[in-house]
């Protein structure tokens, strides 16, 4: 309790000002109604009409959990931006329970990692995230709540798993599983945890601790900039998760300053060295890890990557991420983002977004995948209703 006592004074400061990310005034600017309709082009096409589900990137013909919950993110923005007629919406998120209803679970626990688009069989180590069944329960909550005759359904599959083995002492656990040996370890750190765990805490299930915004924080400067990172290490401080909540949920008290504070410091990066800077999680197709955090802070470090792997040390690279490029705009508006928004442009093709667009020039990372895309489509959803789809409880 100590802890979270010190850290009040520095939460209070940063919530200052007006509240953020929980009802914006609406828009219909242009650039998002062509953004979505860019990442329509690549939901079209890998769309998998067996399973209801889309490819999580090209050619990879699978979708982890996170993924499924984007798939749905895609249809329902899409329905909302008039890409997708209602009762084609409805019938592809039906599509997509009766998979999940009856896709096998890790040792009837709760979802595999991933699942193949056709045919929907389990892919991976054995193992299973928490994080991205966290995302998965949160869209499952909205679609039950948009879509009242599929209600039923959508509550089925989120009470499917065995959640006694996932969620304990208030936090979220996941597994692995490799050469015969099984390893369990606390999953989540700060801004990725609280978002998974709202999923889990929409359906009742019991995260308090992985919940909290100020539980496991200490402060930390970037660029000037009052940031919270993860006493217990291997954090990953990124727009996704922060902007996610924001766009879905709108942000609850003790995380609006912290918002508001990563993105300052974004813009500060750009101002003391010309780039512009949005970091984000993204597939970018560079062997051997495919896929990379870049952070405002992580493991101490400002403005750096990470990668899944903990055993390795990347030093790059770095892009200017589409996703939450789009994200920010919508949330919280404003000259930087616009220039942002401007700078990414070149991450759109005819196929759909990439990931977004290497520091340093205007050439595109390449890279298109469905949760991209799906981001893209919530973040036009948001700023043309101007309010989160659920309030933040």
């Amino acid at each position: 309790m100590r802890r979270r006592l010190w850290l009040a004074p520095l939460l209070w400061a940063m919530a200052a000002g007006p509240a953020v990310g929980v009802r914006a005034e609406r828009t219909d600017d242009p650039v998002f109604a062509d953004a979505a309709r860019t990442a329509w082009r690549y939901v079209e096409s890998r769309y998998r009409p067996e399973t209801g589900l889309v490819d999580g990137a090209v050619g990879w013909e699978h979708a982890t959990m996170w993924d499924a919950g984007s798939v749905l993110a895609a249809f329902v923005s899409a329905r909302e931006l008039g890409l997708l007629p209602a009762e084609e919406c409805t019938r592809r998120v039906e599509r997509v329970l009766k998979t999940l209803a009856d896709v096998p679970l890790v040792d009837g626990a709760t979802f595999a990692r991933a699942y193949a688009t056709r045919g929907g069989g389990p892919r991976g180590d054995g193992g299973w995230s928490p994080t991205d069944v966290g995302r998965l329960l949160l869209w499952l909550k909205i679609v039950a709540a948009q879509e009242p005759r599929l209600a039923a359904q959508a509550e089925a599959v989120a009470r499917r798993s065995d959640f006694s083995r996932v969620l304990r002492d208030g936090y979220m656990w996941g597994t692995r599983s490799a050469k015969g040996q099984h390893a369990e370890f606390q999953e989540g750190r700060l801004g990725y945890e609280q978002y998974a765990a709202a999923g889990f805490a929409a359906w009742g299930f019991p995260v308090d601790k992985a919940r909290s915004f100020t539980w496991n924080a200490i402060p930390v400067q970037v660029m000037g900039q009052p940031l919270l990172a993860d006493m217990r290490g291997f954090d990953r401080l990124t727009s996704d998760p922060i902007v996610l909540y924001g766009l879905e949920l709108g942000w609850p008290d003790e995380a609006k300053g912290l918002a508001r504070a990563l993105l300052a410091a974004q813009e500060e990066r750009w101002k003391r060295t010309g780039q512009v800077t949005i970091v984000g999680e993204d597939a970018i197709g560079i062997a051997p890890h495919f896929f990379f955090y870049y952070c405002a802070y992580t493991n101490a470090k400002e403005f750096a990557v990470d990668v899944q792997d903990p055993s390795a040390v990347v030093s790059g690279p770095r892009w200017i991420s589409a996703k939450s490029t789009f994200a920010w705009h919508a949330l919280l508006p404003g000259e930087y983002t616009r220039r942002a928004v401007e700078a990414v442009q070149p991450a759109a093709s005819g196929r759909g977004w990439a990931s977004g667009v290497f520091e340093g020039g205007r050439r595109s990372t390449g890279g298109e995948n469905v949760n991209t895309e799906a981001i893209i489509l919530e973040a036009a959803a948001y700023a043309r209703r101007g309010a989160p789809l659920i309030e933040a409880r």
